[in-house]
């Protein structure tokens, strides 16, 4: 039986000291965002300010993560949310989190502030600092390059931030292996602020597994029902591109166009800049460890002398800078794309910002007087490209988009709010806002702000069976779009879900995300005690879902206040039926949201009027440690 104890590295940035200890609660937690959670809410002070030597970055592997597992690539960030003041985790790919792993690591702990741009090097048990200040104002792909030429090892795997997080852009991200994000929370500005560039990673150890021919015999079972799925093939066909770009593979998928304001663009258009479209741009598909689904593209464009390279792309990013800013141009997409990338800005961020100002220039609530020349013009690819680039540096109007789209808003103020799509500070890239009432609500109540990775379900996007959904989830109409009976339920069951696969170390896209039967965490019960060698029940997984869940709302409350009307949607989608698309007519009724809001809340043990933690919950799940975090700042429950 292994030892269940995680090795972590603790960084003083402020003192240049590097620490090593051991843990049992990174399993206590599984690992990953669990770990980062529990971390977060012991460590981070009330009222800590996001950029500041007092805010922490927890970088966590998950307790599969570097396994034979398919998609056993993800490591976790955690950090207090620039943009909401809550929690803000996120959860990436590449190569890095295994790299950590065979290193002997399972997480790292960042705090303080460097007096100089620094980069950490961690080569097996040799750990240091080392100087950046030849790396700072570099993109990531420089970055990366240069750092792996410097040490002498094209094998280093690499996180860093670009320019974006190194200005404070409250909409900065961190990357890894040029095309991976961790993308949420500004996480980018925090290690700007800290003067972290890059963190590099060699290991050349292997993954502790206590009965390794079981794991991989389970592994090889699980492999067999990920493959032979239908949806799995449309993945590794298009990518997230193909299958959930504008349009999707099924032609049904919902889009964001022009600021939410739609979700079906007009067909010329999404044609333009569809996977089939960038087909003659591919050069190679691409991976993350240990994944056979490829679903990342790499591409290069040419035109009047510029040549563009990026990988990734995403559905977030077709559906944030073509549909969402009318831009049918492929070349200016990619660009856009390519620009974050390289440059460490969020893709959602962005998108949701920029949406906001062009509809504010289209309304007359603002000008070129305050664009500083530029016009903000749904579909004006050029002048879009340069407020991106003026995002990256914070100059012009760039240096209040570079906010976020909520500050921004207060900022110019004029009647500019209303036009603002965000939930919790954080804006909104998504698709399916009006019409897709389970994601919508997986939407509204994300612990993060906004996105749709904490509790949206894709079994309405799959439009699943009914007897498929009363066989999984007892969610009869689970696949039934405009349906909101049971979809309260629905968002609990995949919000604790999602909890368990971000804090194992999976991709979503390699678990029942898009392919519902492999939705049963029986899966990863066995997994667990062939890996660990200690049993663990459904039940018992299910709990340490739940307590994760709740050290993040706890965390919530205390730091950002957030309550019942914080998990609501924009008045947009409540009040503006679409106008064309198969789901024409629909939108969010607001008595039939309120309702499926109390079954959300029913069925996760808080208390309906509020939002809020219940007590009895808090006692059923022996978590003490939040009430005394509760008492401790003030708050009874």
């Amino acid at each position: 039986m292994l030892e269940l104890k995680g090795k972590i590295i603790r960084v003083d940035l402020t003192t240049g000291k590097i620490n090593v200890f051991e843990t049992e609660h990174f399993y206590n937690f599984l690992g990953g965002r669990g770990y980062g959670d529990w971390v977060a809410l012991k460590e981070i002070p009330k009222n800590t300010e996001p950029l500041s030597e007092g805010n922490k970055v927890v970088i966590s592997t998950g307790c599969f993560t570097g396994t034979s597992l398919p998609g056993s690539s993800r490591i976790s960030l955690t950090t207090k949310n620039v943009l909401s003041g809550g929690i803000s985790y996120s959860s990436g790919g590449g190569n890095f989190g295994p790299e950590l792993k065979k290193a002997g690591f399972d997480a790292i702990i960042i705090e303080g502030k460097a007096l100089s741009p620094k980069y950490l090097y961690i080569n097996d048990s040799n750990i240091e600092l080392r100087d950046a200040s030849h790396l700072w104002g570099l993109t990531t792909w420089d970055t990366e390059d240069i750092i792996k030429k410097e040490l002498g090892d094209e094998s280093i795997k690499v996180l860093s931030i670009g320019p974006a997080g190194e200005n404070l852009v409250k909409v900065a991200c961190v990357m890894i292996d040029k095309a991976h994000a961790l993308a949420w929370g500004g996480s980018g500005a925090v290690l700007g602020y800290k003067m972290l560039k890059a963190i590099a990673v060699k290991g050349n150890g292997t993954v502790k597994i206590h009965d390794r021919n079981l794991f991989n015999d389970l592994v090889k079972s699980y492999s067999h029902v990920l493959l032979s799925s239908s949806a799995s093939a449309a993945l590794k066909k298009g990518g997230t591109h193909g299958m959930a770009g504008v349009g999707g593979w099924s032609g049904k998928v919902p889009t964001s166009v022009r600021n939410l304001q739609e979700e079906y663009w007009d067909s010329e258009k999404s044609k333009k800049v569809s996977e089939e479209a960038y087909k003659p741009y591919e050069i190679k598909r691409t991976n993350c460890y240990n994944c056979p689904l490829s679903c990342l593209h790499y591409y290069e464009m040419e035109r009047d002398g510029e040549i563009l390279s990026c990988e990734g792309m995403h559905a977030n990013s077709v559906r944030g800078f073509a549909s969402n800013w009318d831009i049918d141009d492929p070349f200016y997409v990619l660009k856009i794309h390519s620009l974050c990338n390289k440059h460490g800005l969020d893709v959602d961020g962005v998108s949701a910002s920029v949406a906001w100002a062009i509809e504010c220039f289209e309304e007359g609530i603002i000008d070129e007087k305050d664009t500083y020349g530029l016009k903000l013009k749904w579909g004006n690819a050029k002048d879009l490209v340069k407020l991106v680039e003026q995002i990256v540096y914070r100059e012009g109007f760039g240096d209040i988009l570079a906010e976020g789209v909520y500050n921004a808003s207060r900022i110019i103020g004029r009647d500019s709010y209303k036009y603002a799509m965000q939930i919790k500070g954080v804006g909104i890239n998504e698709q399916g806002v009006h019409s897709h009432k389970a994601w919508s609500l997986g939407i509204a109540t994300s612990t993060r702000g906004s996105g749709h990775l904490t509790g949206s379900p894709q079994t309405e996007n799959r439009q699943i069976p009914n007897e498929v959904g009363k066989w999984l989830f007892n969610c009869e109409e689970a696949g039934i779009p405009g349906s909101y009976k049971g979809k309260g339920k629905l968002v609990a069951w995949y919000e604790k879900y999602k909890a368990i696969i971000d804090s194992i170390g999976i991709c979503y896209f390699n678990a029942g995300w898009y392919e519902v039967a492999l939705a049963d965490i029986k899966h990863f019960t066995r997994m667990y005690k062939a890996f660990t060698g200690k049993t663990v029940t459904d039940e018992e997984l299910w709990t340490i879902a739940e307590r994760i869940i709740n050290m993040e709302r706890a965390f919530n409350t205390v730091h950002a206040g957030f309550t019942r009307k914080d998990d609501y949607l924009p008045s947009r989608v409540m009040e503006q039926p679409l106008t064309v698309g198969p789901f024409k007519g629909e939108y969010i009724d607001r008595e039939k949201f309120e309702k499926m809001l109390d079954e959300y809340y029913q069925a996760l043990g808080l208390c309906k009027e509020s939002g809020l933690q219940k007590r009895e919950t808090i006692e059923k799940l022996d978590m003490d440690y939040i009430i005394e975090y509760f008492e401790s700042n003030g708050i009874q429950i």
